[in-house]
């Protein structure tokens, strides 16, 4: 993904509607659109709900399940401290 796709897609995970995407990247609706549609024909989803989906599934799960390993082998987990 480019740079602006990128930034685009941060703030969809972040549940940002267009409205709130062309005031924060300063560009109009139609271009919103248009990085969209290149991210998902690049990442192969079809809409935001799944480009989310497939963002916590490649991103955020396995963190999670390697957290989870280490802490059952009595290591810390990554990116915080190791639970109580």
């Amino acid at each position: 993904l480019t740079s602006r796709e990128q930034e685009v897609v941060r703030l969809v995970l972040r549940g940002e509607s267009t409205e709130t995407i062309v005031r924060e990247l300063a560009i109009a609706g139609g271009t919103v659109q248009a990085h969209l549609r290149n991210i998902f024909e690049k990442t192969g989803v079809r809409s935001r709900r799944e480009l989310v989906a497939v963002a916590f599934q490649r991103h955020y799960e396995p963190r999670v399940r390697d957290n989870e390993h280490r802490t059952t082998a009595g290591l810390p987990s990554r990116h915080g401290p190791m639970p109580g």
